[in-house]
């Protein structure tokens, strides 16, 4: 299955999986992560939602990594994770269902990474597991 999407295709421009997660320091991945934010939110038309990095253990442990505060106009990440950022970017185009949020979240990981997606899945990396069958279904939302 080879979907091409303009959101994966930001996802890809931005994060070289090789460099992101190996070579680079905490701020050079804020500034990658914060890049990457104002494409997506350019691309679905988002205005004033700002991206807070405040990468805190005991926040992340609290939280699950991440949360969005739509009375805030908000993004929260605790821990630099790709995953965490597309959850909560969902949260902010999709709203709180939690469900729609993982299942957009995962989707756009498979299809920009599909063997780290994979590799991640079997390493039990990610906190939330879906089969497989229902995240490439999902097409909510999706551009």
């Amino acid at each position: 299955m080879r979907e091409e999407l303009k959101v994966v295709e930001l996802v890809r421009r931005h994060i070289d999986p090789k460099v992101f997660w190996r070579g680079l320091s905490l701020k050079e991945q804020e500034r990658v992560l914060q890049g990457l934010f104002r494409d997506i939110c350019q691309l679905y038309g988002v205005k004033g939602v700002e991206l807070v990095v405040d990468v805190d253990p005991l926040k992340y442990s609290l939280t699950g990594g991440g949360c969005y505060v739509p009375a805030q106009r908000r993004i929260y990440l605790y821990k630099i994770s790709l995953m965490t950022f597309l959850h909560e970017v969902a949260h902010m185009l999709l709203g709180p269902s939690e469900r729609k949020a993982r299942l957009w979240s995962h989707k756009v990981f498979y299809l920009a990474f599909p063997k780290l997606y994979m590799k991640n899945v079997q390493e039990g990396k990610f906190f939330h597991s879906l089969p497989i069958e229902e995240v490439l279904q999902f097409s909510e939302g999706l551009r």
